[in-house]
């Protein structure tokens, strides 16, 4: 997408949220969850827009928040929001 689709499409109000997440224009709202398993810990929940996902603070290699918000790129890809 051209700078110039993109403004057309963000004045038309039809700027995709995928898109939108990308450039940082969406606001997250998070939970935070503790569970106690074994070992216990914590897990954030992030929702935007109908979209939501969840990661470990404390596993950075996997479960990061920037790899949750990819999840949701790709899961706003894929339902065509």
């Amino acid at each position: 997408m051209t700078t110039k689709e993109i403004d057309i499409q963000r004045a038309l109000g039809t700027l995709p949220l995928w898109k939108r997440i990308e450039l940082g224009e969406v606001e997250f709202t998070s939970t935070r969850s503790i569970y106690s398993s074994f070992g216990g810990g914590v897990i954030i929940t992030i929702e935007c827009e109908g979209l939501q996902d969840s990661y470990s603070p404390e596993d950075q290699s996997r479960h990061s928040k920037r790899r949750a918000i990819q999840r949701m790129i790709h899961k706003s890809k894929k339902l065509k929001l």
